[in-house]
């Protein structure tokens, strides 16, 4: 007998690649219904029901009745912690030789990361803002404190405050091997970002799009 956790449960339930593409999408921190994960996944809908109750058995998503549709979400940060470390470990799903360098795409460019900003312009925006000293370096998975509001960035933004803690935990950036910003700050810049509409979300997926005027803006604080 041992008291040690039991890993190969939670390994197992994300081990298929119909539940692993339906968690991956679910890292956009929004609710889905069935019918909209089993399109991501590609299988059908009356095959999403088996394998979302696994997922939901293995503590890895919840269901919430809204009216007569049944949402799921992950089961909370500390699994979109645990997809994302997933994603750094695991290999492209095309060959090294054809991957472009530096990595390009959509997803690449910008993502929603579980309500926080993820790919380049996430990268940029934590690396600039430990360079001006609003945040420390921290190391994926560390939580900090924000030392200023006093930026450009984000007073532009409107950001003077934040919620809820921890204010800044460093989350790793399976894209480009550096970590972006999560926590209260993570939220509240990714909300801004699309409240301004310097960001879009794309009709599917979690990738995000730069706009027109998000990139003027952009550059005119010194993010190229």
């Amino acid at each position: 007998m041992t008291a040690d956790p039991d890993i190969a449960t939670v390994a197992q339930a994300i081990g298929e690649p119909a539940r692993a593409a339906m968690l991956l999408q679910l890292m956009d921190g929004d609710a889905h219904t069935a019918h909209s994960l089993a399109t991501i996944a590609g299988i059908a809908p009356s095959t999403a029901s088996a394998h979302l109750r696994r997922l939901c058995d293995a503590g890895l998503i919840r269901v919430t009745e809204s009216g007569r549709q049944r949402l799921h979400r992950l089961a909370g940060p500390e699994v979109a912690q645990l997809v994302e470390a997933l994603t750094a470990l695991a290999p492209p799903r095309l060959p090294r030789h054809l991957q472009p360098d530096p990595p390009t795409g959509q997803l690449l460019e910008a993502r929603s990361c579980y309500g926080h900003l993820g790919g380049r312009l996430g990268v940029t925006i934590a690396a600039r803002l430990r360079e001006d000293g609003v945040v420390d370096d921290l190391h994926p998975g560390d939580t900090g404190a924000v030392h200023t509001f006093d930026h450009p960035l984000l007073t532009t933004l409107g950001i003077t405050g934040l919620a809820a803690p921890p204010p800044v935990r460093a989350c790793l950036d399976w894209s480009h091997g550096s970590v972006h910003l999560a926590g209260a700050l993570g939220l509240a810049l990714l909300t801004a970002l699309l409240d301004a509409r310097w960001l879009r979300r794309r009709p599917t997926g979690r990738a995000l799009r730069i706009t027109p005027n998000g990139r003027n803006h952009l550059a005119q604080l010194g993010f190229d």
